[in-house]
């Protein structure tokens, strides 16, 4: 099922330890396009702290409640490595993170979580990290290819401009994510004064021109064809057959599809 960020964000993350914090921003990198943290505002007795929460500490999400339940204790939050959510996160504090943790690292595998296609199930594949290609060793290497992590902060990117092959489409307003992988399926992007109130959604992996320092993205489409798909209800829980059509519209391979290139790495299963 897929969950929109504000949806994530209005959960409160607990552990046995009872609440351990709010959800204030997501972490995704605009490679593999998946939740790679979230930035959580922890509270005790003397201070707050924002820390950095990875999916593969979340349990199974209580949406109806509004609860996401972690295997973190307030202890191991508060001893966690120092990174600050308003800086960029480099990959030498991501491999910290991940040793603090005992983790395997997300990158450098084949699939969006090491080797695996989900948050949990690519930590238990990975248990002989000695002998696997993203190990924290591995991740060493300097002259990697994966030093960039990517990483972006939708709080920062929402509100971004989207263009498309004819002119200005609309701005950035939301995500859809994958509740199984953490993968982001849609962007929902808001129309601005050529179609007034109507939200649009795109695959992330449609967008060709990624310009954040301008706040920009592209995408090869024209508002005709934009407005001649299969229409977005956000109050509609979508099915296969509706994502068939959309993306068949735009002549555009589903993620679901085992001829698509992000079939090796995305899935929308259950684990």
């Amino acid at each position: 099922m897929l969950h929109s960020a504000d949806d994530l964000k209005a959960c409160k993350i607990q552990s046995s330890d009872g609440d351990l914090g709010k959800i204030n921003d997501l972490y995704f990198d605009d490679e593999d396009w998946a939740i790679r943290y979230l930035v959580v505002t922890t509270h005790n007795w003397f201070f707050k702290r924002e820390v950095l929460v990875s999916p593969i500490a979340v349990n199974t999400p209580d949406w109806l409640n509004k609860k996401m339940p972690v295997n973190l204790s307030q202890k191991q939050l508060d001893h966690s490595p120092d990174i600050s959510a308003h800086k960029p996160v480099s990959r030498q504090q991501e491999i910290k993170y991940f040793s603090y943790y005992s983790y395997p690292v997300y990158w450098g595998g084949t699939g969006i979580w090491g080797n695996g296609l989900y948050p949990v199930a690519g930590m238990l594949e990975n248990d002989t990290t000695n002998q696997q290609p993203n190990t924290i060793e591995a991740t060493q290497d300097t002259n990697s290819q994966h030093n960039d992590p990517h990483l972006r902060s939708w709080q920062k990117v929402k509100g971004s401009v989207v263009n498309g092959s004819d002119g200005e489409i609309g701005h950035i307003r939301g995500l859809l994510i994958d509740e199984h992988t953490f993968a982001i399926r849609y962007v929902i992007v808001r129309a601005n004064d050529w179609w007034i109130g109507h939200d649009i959604l795109v695959a992330p992996h449609w967008f060709n021109d990624l310009k954040w320092a301008e706040s920009s993205v592209k995408v090869n489409h024209t508002r005709a064809e934009i407005q001649g798909a299969p229409a977005y209800d956000p109050l509609v829980e979508m099915d296969r057959d509706w994502e068939i059509a959309m993306h068949a519209h735009y002549a555009r391979e589903g993620y679901w599809s085992k001829g698509s290139d992000l079939a090796v790495k995305q899935s929308t299963s259950s684990p």
